[in-house]
């Protein structure tokens, strides 16, 4: 999984007990670390960049797994939407979310131009007609 080499095996599995429970002591002696070690020396091994860096990018992969993309959004709000046991009003509200990420609402934009007097008379003098023309 990591890019980083440096560690040997303990001390991944120590990032990786680590990163699952939190405790480093624990942590420590499940990696094969000696109780003595795990007890004096953990601070040290947290400190270590390497093993920092594994534990970091431990995370950031968790937190990538947990976010739901577009397409498993639209699942879950097409089985709500689907979902007759649910109020109609729930239902409803997912479809019009599904509506709004797909983009079938279009906004109609009305607009009118004024033009100034000044802006005509710039036309005139290259040769052009004015824009009321």
């Amino acid at each position: 999984m990591s890019k980083n080499k440096k560690l040997n095996i303990r001390q991944r599995k120590f990032a990786e007990f680590y990163f699952a429970s939190g405790n480093a002591a624990e942590s420590a002696i499940k990696a094969g670390y000696s109780e003595s070690y795990a007890t004096h020396r953990t601070d040290e091994m947290l400190r270590n960049v390497e093993i920092a860096e594994y534990i970091k990018e431990l995370t950031e992969k968790a937190q990538d797994d947990r976010i739901l993309t577009a397409k498993d959004r639209q699942v879950m709000l097409s089985d709500i939407a689907n979902n007759e046991g649910l109020l109609t009003a729930d239902r409803i509200r997912a479809i019009d979310t599904l509506n709004k990420m797909t983009g079938e609402y279009t906004m109609k934009v009305d607009t009118t131009v004024k033009t100034s007097s000044k802006l005509d008379d710039v036309f005139k003098q290259i040769g052009g007609e004015g824009l009321d023309e």
